[in-house]
């Protein structure tokens, strides 16, 4: 798409932030008109519009595709998209250690057990661990307490924590990010301790590399949008 505006703006509506090109609101691709709660992220939104070149790059404006994502398709889909997320609680990587080598197991129990210790008691959320990756059942009080903090997010909130998710394969580690108990790159090294064994062994091929670097960055992105909607000047 070719860039047509000249100015980009934050307007303050009072209930919100918006964004307007050469003065006119702008909308979602759904048509819904792009409003947020916090400046930092209208100005974060805004910032990637004026960066734009001759021709608009979409890949390259990670805090306005989140933003479309809330106001278009969470919204209008919210309890699959909650359902989905909080389904990540029967599977979540942090519970399934590795059969073998012993080494890698034992790497995994060492790094991963602080964090499911650190969910039982502030998410309420207690998970049974198992060796090798057959599905391992969990309490229905586990599955139900994460089912309840995937309720209390926001629409924006609940897209990071999704990408979060998506992007390490656990609800655990989205929501330690969340809630600020360990950082977004921590969270991501923690999700490939199987991978960096793997790679220490065999080294590592250029495609998993750029897999690699592409959830890597749609981590920090996710973590950036849930800095920006948590200030609120």
């Amino acid at each position: 798409m070719k860039r047509t505006y000249k100015t980009v703006e934050v307007t303050d509506s009072g209930d919100g932030y918006g964004v307007v090109l050469d003065g006119k609101p702008m909308r979602t691709p759904a048509g819904n008109r792009l409003e947020v709660r916090t400046r930092p992220l209208a100005e974060a939104v805004a910032e990637e519009w004026r960066a734009q070149g001759g021709t608009i790059r979409p890949l390259t404006m990670p805090m306005t595709r989140f933003v479309a994502t809330a106001l278009d398709r969470i919204a209008a889909e919210r309890p699959r998209i909650a359902g989905d997320l909080a389904a990540f609680a029967a599977s979540d990587l942090l519970c399934h250690f590795a059969e073998r080598p012993e080494e890698l197991a034992e790497r995994q129990r060492r790094e991963w057990q602080p964090l499911l210790d650190w969910s039982a008691e502030a998410l309420g959320a207690c998970f049974v661990t198992a060796s090798g990756v057959m599905p391992t059942a969990q309490p229905a009080k586990t599955l139900a307490a994460i089912r309840a903090q995937v309720d209390e997010l926001d629409n924006l909130e609940l897209a990071a924590v999704q990408t979060l998710a998506q992007g390490t394969g656990s609800i655990v580690l989205a929501f330690a990010v969340f809630d600020g108990h360990i950082g977004w790159e921590e969270a991501h090294r923690l999700s490939r301790l199987d991978e960096d064994h793997q790679i220490e062994r065999w080294g590592e091929d250029p495609e998993a590399a750029a897999r690699r670097e592409g959830m890597h960055a749609d981590l920090g992105d996710a973590a950036r949008l849930l800095s920006l909607v948590r200030v609120r000047h």
